[in-house]
């Protein structure tokens, strides 16, 4: 089966560390590949790639988009006679958007179970959405990836190159589309149209935001509050809701990929703070379009933050990349002294942690007191040694 758009061209893109993984499951295992990762984030570009690469060495793909009304009228389908029409000769079948889907569990399943010679991959845009119709109907049937915006090892091949770079990224972020724009307005605008268009897009589609302008008012606040501890009940009282609508629309933000939150780490609950939790962006362009602030890096009172949250943010994009699993926190003592990462691969029981600086080489008192405590070892991380670290 051919497909109309199937020649579309790819435009200049920029190689994706997680596409060497995905065809590598795609190839090796009867599983559906599941690529999620917010909008523009390069997930159409990088599943049309993959078809064009898997279409040149003579297999047969078929390309289909639920974001369109006649891609999505030919799928949304579980008859078994009309998706046995739909996979007949097709080796690779890749569908993009597929939460549009009304039931997209089951007609994956459908695929899963009775067309073995096709394998599927399916992108989404929204985790709440596609997660949840497929966690009964695809148990164990599928391996998802998580595509972010562009990581320095993306853009960049080395320090020298990065080192560029580093405070365009730290002002504008790192989504493909962005980072492509010479023009800093241009940059400016298009981020906004991102939040506009795209990010609440996605988060008012979904039935449970009963209340628009809190989760927009709320996105914002949490942009003021990247690296610092959020305290909910605080939140609600500011946007004037409860306290069980702050906890489901942060949740709803995690899910559509805006935010993340790293933990506490404590080993004595006693005398560690294990409730409260920060929250750092997916892309600080976002962020910075959110407060409105795309200031020089030399006039920024947020410097240390912004910094802090591209380091976890990247350091994350590498072990996704490689499918590494991982925790991490951050620790606090009620004293007041802070690591601002620590951090145990699943392969292994022990303990790393990090302080991030901008400039300089010293730890603080506090960092200090946390290698004593604990025997972790625990490394700076600034400006000349960031590269090895993301």
């Amino acid at each position: 089966m051919t497909n109309p758009r199937r020649s579309a061209t790819i435009g200049n893109m920029i190689p994706r560390l997680i596409e060497k993984p995905i065809k590598k499951y795609l190839f090796k295992f009867h599983k559906l590949i599941l690529l999620l990762g917010a909008r523009q984030t390069g997930k159409t570009t990088l599943i049309k790639k993959i078809e064009r690469d898997l279409t040149s060495d003579g297999k047969k793909c078929f390309y289909l988009n639920c974001d369109l009304d006649e891609d999505l009228r030919l799928l949304n389908t579980t008859s078994l006679t009309l998706i046995t029409k739909l996979t007949r000769d097709v080796d690779f079948l890749l569908i993009d958007e597929a939460q549009r889907l009304d039931n997209p569990g089951l007609t994956l399943k459908i695929i899963y179970d009775n067309f073995s010679r096709t394998k599927v991959m399916a992108t989404g845009s929204s985790a709440f959405e596609l997660k949840n119709k497929l966690s009964d109907a695809m148990t164990g049937r599928y391996i998802d990836f998580h595509l972010f915006p562009l990581s320095v090892k993306e853009f960049a091949k080395d320090k020298m190159q990065a080192d560029y770079q580093i405070e365009d990224i730290l002002r504008y972020g790192s989504y493909p589309e962005v980072y492509l724009l010479k023009k800093k307005d241009d940059k400016i605008l298009f981020l906004n149209k991102i939040i506009e268009s795209y990010l609440y897009k996605d988060l008012l589609s979904y039935q449970k935001i009963r209340f628009p302008q809190i989760i927009k008012d709320l996105t914002k606040a949490l942009a003021y509050q990247i690296g610092s501890e959020i305290n909910e009940n605080e939140l609600a009282n500011r946007l004037k809701v409860d306290r069980k609508t702050v906890v489901s629309y942060l949740r709803y933000l995690e899910q559509v990929y805006v935010i993340t939150r790293l933990t506490p780490f404590s080993k004595n609950p006693r005398r560690e703070i294990g409730k409260r939790y920060k929250i750092y962006f997916l892309d600080l362009g976002i962020r910075n379009a959110l407060i409105g602030d795309f200031n020089a890096i030399s006039l920024r009172s947020d410097l240390g933050y912004l910094w802090e949250n591209f380091l976890i943010i990247e350091r994350n994009k590498a072990h996704s990349f490689k499918q590494i699993i991982f925790e991490s926190n951050f620790w606090r003592s009620y004293s007041g002294a802070e690591v601002d990462y620590v951090e145990r691969l699943s392969d292994g029981p022990e303990f790393k942690a990090f302080e991030f600086k901008w400039q300089g080489e010293k730890l603080a008192k506090g960092a200090s007191g946390f290698r004593r405590k604990y025997s972790i070892p625990i490394s700076v991380v600034n400006r000349n040694n960031y590269f090895s670290f993301v």
